[in-house]
């Protein structure tokens, strides 16, 4: 089982390190922004959300990039475990959901 990252993600935009998967599966303790990249920043205005305590997964759009996020108030700490190389989860836009 691969090891998860744990990102404290605050006010302002937090990186994971490079990830080594196409796919990851992304759990806050409260709700995000999140933005992925070879150097991404997440926003509060323009990135995509997950909620309080749920699970996405999350399309990597390739190997080694990484993943930031944003919190609206407070610190948040996000859980991002790697789910290994899925075909056609390269692709931008690819949607992954494990059976």
């Amino acid at each position: 089982m691969a090891t998860p990252q744990i990102v404290i993600a605050t006010t302002s935009s937090a990186q994971s390190t490079a990830i080594a998967s196409t796919k990851v599966r992304v759990t806050a303790n409260a709700a995000v922004q999140f933005a992925v990249g070879a150097n991404p920043t997440a926003t509060l205005a323009s990135s995509e959300m997950i909620a309080a305590n749920q699970t996405r997964y999350i399309n990597m759009q390739g190997l080694g990039n990484k993943i930031a996020f944003v919190a609206a108030s407070g610190t948040v700490g996000v859980s991002v475990t790697p789910i290994g190389t899925v075909y056609g989860s390269s692709i931008p836009g690819s949607t992954y959901i494990p059976s």
